[in-house]
């Protein structure tokens, strides 16, 4: 009988985590093994929205640190991937525009400026009077407009980084849905694979695996929608506005979403719930009013109990750690996620956020 082969890291998910840990594993020179239920990038990871946004420059700490660190080195990132792959991720540094409603948040705009400039260093967030793509009541108290947002092609981005990681030798196993682990391997229906160490980065129906690890709930599906119009803007600003963003892609097209629902039926059904979504941003924004829709979208992002990614190693399980989570923060952070995972298989030392770290979650 022959003896499955190990490798030196075994990935569970080809979702944005999942495709950043093997690609930041196989760059170290390690061999990597990636296992996914259904098939790389078909989850949440293959939207269409990709907006990269950061947290506020005030009130600084760790997890605004990693993930400002995080968008300002994603430019370089993506632009090496998509040499190597030779597919276009879509990503683009192109600002963001969010309208003020009141007072207090134009004053509380002021003060995150001057924050800005001490805590983003390179990028900026400045408040302004208006701008061609808002209307005029969409923003009755002026603009902020900050240089640190970019956008990038989800299920695009997903497909260059998996080319990349094939070039850099990495193994995918698609349709091999993983039962549970325990140090040293997974195992399913098709049997077991084994690896030095793991990492559990699957979307939301991989929160089972530490769901029963730990005897509690570590994380849920959220619903999200979006839309596909037929409208090109360039590189014009990214828009965040009364909850929905409007993101310009550079194929030419721009996406409008996404809703955010806890209670669901039908995880991928379409509902009046995006024609709300898209509505809004038209009468936000007067350049998409009249595109046509090209494209829906709907599926599950994971959410881990406390909202923030979940980062670390299993309690009780040795050389068995978690990247998972990353509700709409995802893409802004992968490609640190993915070198942070990295270096805690290698046992080098990393820093995670607090609040990002298992314990926490577990607290």
């Amino acid at each position: 009988m022959t003896t499955p082969k190990s490798h030196d890291v075994l990935i569970v998910g080809a979702g944005i985590f999942g495709l950043s840990c093997a690609y930041a594993c196989a760059r170290a020179g390690l061999s990597v093994l990636v296992l996914d239920a259904n098939t790389i990038g078909s989850g949440a990871s293959g939207g269409i929205v990709g907006a990269l946004a950061p947290f506020t420059p005030d009130q600084w700490q760790a997890k605004k640190q990693y993930q400002r660190d995080a968008l300002a080195s994603a430019q370089k990132h993506w632009a090496i991937v998509d040499k190597l792959s030779g597919i276009a991720s879509g990503y683009g540094r192109i600002g963001r525009l969010s309208p003020i409603m009141d007072e207090r948040t134009l004053k509380l705009a002021h003060i995150r400026t001057a924050e800005a400039g001490k805590n983003w260093r390179d990028f900026t967030w400045d408040v302004i009077d208006s701008h061609s793509l808002l209307s005029a009541d969409a923003a009755p108290f002026g603009i902020i407009h900050d240089t640190l947002s970019a956008r990038i092609y989800p299920s695009k981005a997903c497909a260059s980084l998996a080319r990349a990681c094939v070039q850099l030798g990495v193994e995918f196993r698609e349709n091999s849905r993983v039962m549970g682990f325990e140090p040293g391997s997974v195992f399913g229906s098709w049997g077991q694979a084994h690896a030095t160490s793991i990492i559990l980065a699957g979307g939301y129906e991989g929160f089972h695996l530490l769901d029963f690890h730990f005897g509690t709930q570590m994380g849920s599906g959220v619903k999200g929608q979006a839309a596909l119009l037929d409208v090109d803007m360039g590189n014009a600003p990214q828009i965040y506005a009364d909850g929905t963003y409007i993101v310009p892609h550079a194929d030419g097209t721009t996406t409008v979403g996404s809703t955010s629902e806890k209670k669901w039926g039908q995880p991928y059904e379409i509902d009046h719930l995006l024609d709300d979504v898209v509505a809004r941003a038209r009468g936000i924004c007067p350049t998409i009013r009249d595109a046509p829709i090209i494209q829906t979208w709907a599926g599950l992002r994971p959410m881990a109990r406390r909202r923030e990614p979940l980062l670390g190693a299993i309690p009780d399980a040795p050389n068995v750690f978690a990247a998972m989570g990353g509700f709409k923060i995802g893409f802004g952070l992968a490609h640190k996620i993915g070198s942070t995972l990295a270096d805690l298989v290698q046992h080098k030392p990393t820093e995670i956020p607090k609040s990002f770290t298992v314990e926490h979650h577990l607290e």
